[in-house]
């Protein structure tokens, strides 16, 4: 599930022409990508330590980081760290879970 979220975290940034001020205009357009996510950082909490530490090349703690400012400080959240969370961070991550999973 986590590689479905990422894929479709792309989906929406490509829909929206991988466009920033787009994306900082567009509430609907946030919150599908925030809500993406999100539930990633939320599926980690249900990955076994042994899982995580047998692949740390994958950012488990910035990722549960992540899904915690959203859960909890939504109101702090800064929009150009999470559109370059969509634009650098997210095909990384979806790239690394392909090669692990």
């Amino acid at each position: 599930m986590m590689i479905k979220y990422c894929k479709d975290a792309e989906t929406f940034k490509e829909r929206c022409q991988n466009n920033f001020d787009t994306y900082k205009n567009d509430t609907l357009f946030q919150y599908a990508c925030n809500m993406c996510i999100m539930q990633i950082g939320e599926m980690v909490n249900r990955l076994s330590d042994d899982f995580m530490e047998s692949h740390q090349e994958i950012p488990w703690h910035a990722i549960r980081a992540m899904r915690n400012l959203y859960a909890h400080e939504y109101e702090k959240i800064d929009l150009k760290i999470v559109w370059e969370t969509l634009v650098k961070q997210i095909p990384k991550l979806r790239e690394q879970l392909e090669n692990t999973l």
